[in-house]
């Protein structure tokens, strides 16, 4: 009986080290993929803010000169 149980406390302290990297590893991955999804949101919020922003100026810009005939020079 005591023959059997050798090779299973021989690999008890590999087992170990496994679960904790699996553990470890877990983490490490839930953790990076919430960084990149607040990352997303994040630049998506500023590129919306800016493209509001910019399309707000490219409307003022073109509302100001109704026809497209450029000022006449002064002389």
């Amino acid at each position: 009986m005591a023959a059997a149980l050798t090779p299973l406390t021989l690999h008890a302290p590999l087992l170990a080290s496994n679960v904790a990297f699996g553990v470890i590893f877990g983490i490490f991955v839930v953790a990076l993929v919430v960084l990149i999804v607040i990352t997303l949101t994040w630049a998506i919020r500023r590129d919306r803010v800016g493209r509001a922003a910019w399309r707000q100026r490219q409307e003022e810009r073109s509302a100001g000169g109704e026809s497209d005939i450029p000022p006449a020079a002064h002389p």
